[in-house]
């Protein structure tokens, strides 16, 4: 089960970020909104791994130190794609990140000065933390059925050995749905080991882009949450022993393949993985197509949308959606585009 969380991380990365940040930012509000979610549990007395920050430090651009020092191998991947004689570009995005990954290599710098249109995921800029909270309120929360109604015993007792261990503060995830508490757990657990949504890389070019280029969103949040809110419950229970049960050195074997441009490796390991651990073609299929192909399918639409209107576009998103079979990339040269990695 360790080696299967370690691809369930894949694409729970690809989708936590925005909804367990505002979570983490919003404490409060959710926690008055729902008062019985601070009872029935050992870790009340627990403190988070993490400060949780307020509205206005959610809201804040990232701030990297440009003098910090690039990695030796730092060489993410990035693709252009021609049309017409404009060039644009493909860029993969880690959510969350550390000083480590700045300044950004000058490839990648160049390339999106280059170009006059960025295009994400979702523009967290312009997201109310505040009804996103309420949304995820009433998304995330069964009511009358608590968090241990979705799961089984086992999963309950793993659950429970990983909040004492990590001291997380799970008082307050009794009444929400199992991928929000897995989400969430991921989320914290970064956080612990030193990343930040504030580093991440879509964040980091929003706030460049901010006044200097049109910024265009490929989804939305309400997109990327119904698709969590709509697993099965045996998918949701999986992520989230994948999550209290996963190795260490996950997280860093993700970064590493980000900033050595070799996720596309990476992601076909995750798949060997899996299959090993008795992950049925079907079953992976299924999930596979849930969290990146069909998605991809969307994101290679609204950049052709773009590329068609002779923009030079810069688009910047999960970088598993560039890597393998039925990626962005595949999607695009099926559309009749020149797409080259730099």
């Amino acid at each position: 089960m360790n080696k299967i969380s370690r691809f369930l991380l894949i694409a729970v990365v690809l989708l936590l970020i925005v909804i367990s940040a505002v979570f983490l930012s919003k404490t409060q509000t959710i926690d008055q909104a729902t008062p019985e979610a601070n009872s029935g549990s050992q870790q009340t007395n627990e403190q988070p791994l993490v400060e949780t920050t307020s509205e206005d430090t959610a809201n804040e651009p990232a701030q990297p130190e440009q003098e910090a020092a690039t990695v030796a191998n730092y060489n993410p991947a990035i693709w252009k794609v021609e049309h017409n004689g404009v060039t644009s570009y493909l860029f993969g995005s880690i959510h969350m990140g550390d000083q480590s990954m700045y300044p950004l290599p000058e490839k990648v710098q160049k390339a999106f000065q280059a170009s006059e249109v960025v295009a994400v995921e979702i523009n967290m800029n312009n997201l109310n933390q505040l009804e996103i909270a309420q949304t995820i309120q009433t998304m995330a929360v069964t009511p009358g059925k608590p968090l241990k109604d979705h799961i089984s015993e086992e999963t309950a007792i793993k659950y429970d050995e990983y909040c004492q261990r990590t001291h997380s503060p799970c008082a307050m995830f009794n009444n929400f749905e199992p991928w929000f508490v897995a989400a969430t757990l991921e989320a914290l657990s970064m956080q612990q080991q030193g990343y930040q949504e504030q580093l991440g890389i879509d964040k980091y070019f929003l706030s460049e882009a901010k006044d200097s280029k049109e910024i265009v969103e490929l989804e939305s949040f309400d997109s990327q949450l119904a698709i969590l809110d709509g697993m099965p419950l045996e998918l949701q229970e999986l992520m989230l022993l994948g999550t209290v049960t996963r190795e260490e050195g996950g997280t860093e074997r993700l970064m590493q393949a980000w900033k050595t441009g070799d996720v596309e490796t990476f992601l076909a390991e995750e798949q060997l993985s899996a299959k090993d651990q008795g992950v049925s073609e079907e079953d992976y299929e299924a999930f596979m197509d849930l969290f990146l192909y069909q998605r991809n399918q969307g994101m290679a639409d609204g950049i052709t949308e773009l590329l068609k209107q002779g923009k030079s576009v810069f688009a910047v998103v999960g970088a598993a959606h560039y890597g393998g079979d039925k990626s962005v990339n595949y999607y695009l040269k099926q559309k009749g585009f020149k797409v080259t990695r730099m």
